[in-house]
């Protein structure tokens, strides 16, 4: 292993010239911070909400889970807002759930207040497949 040495009256193990120290830090597994903070005394500014925007889609319903009040749709891209995907969505009223069934092309409005999505409307396609 490592000499032992004595400097200024304390004892301990060395590592040869050349090696480091074996660190008592687990430096692999610390985490920077998620989030960092000003010191105290400065000034915060307050980050206004965006308004709450409403976009229109169209998809097929999945799975429908009328307990819970959710549904499962592969819909397609929905202009200015995302993407065509498969994803669930909760409802505003769990009774929208009711007038549309599995495999049902459907029209629905989406709600997003600030990353915050809810379905406002839901419809059966006048063109269902």
């Amino acid at each position: 292993m490592w000499a032992e040495s004595s400097s200024r009256g304390k004892t301990g193990a060395t590592p040869p010239a050349g090696q480091a120290a074996a660190s008592p830090i687990p430096w692999k597994t610390i985490e920077p911070p998620t989030q960092v903070f000003a010191p105290a005394g400065t000034p915060q500014t307050q980050r206004t909400p965006a308004p709450v925007r409403t976009y229109s889609g169209v998809g097929v319903i999945l799975s429908i889970n009328l307990k819970e009040g959710w549904f499962e749709i592969d819909h397609e891209e929905i202009k200015d807002f995302m993407p065509a995907m498969h994803m669930q969505w909760s409802v505003k009223d769990r009774s929208m759930l009711k007038s549309v069934r599995v495999g049902d092309k459907v029209n629905f409005t989406v709600e997003d207040d600030n990353g915050s999505e809810v379905i406002t409307a839901l419809v059966k396609s006048s063109t269902n497949q």
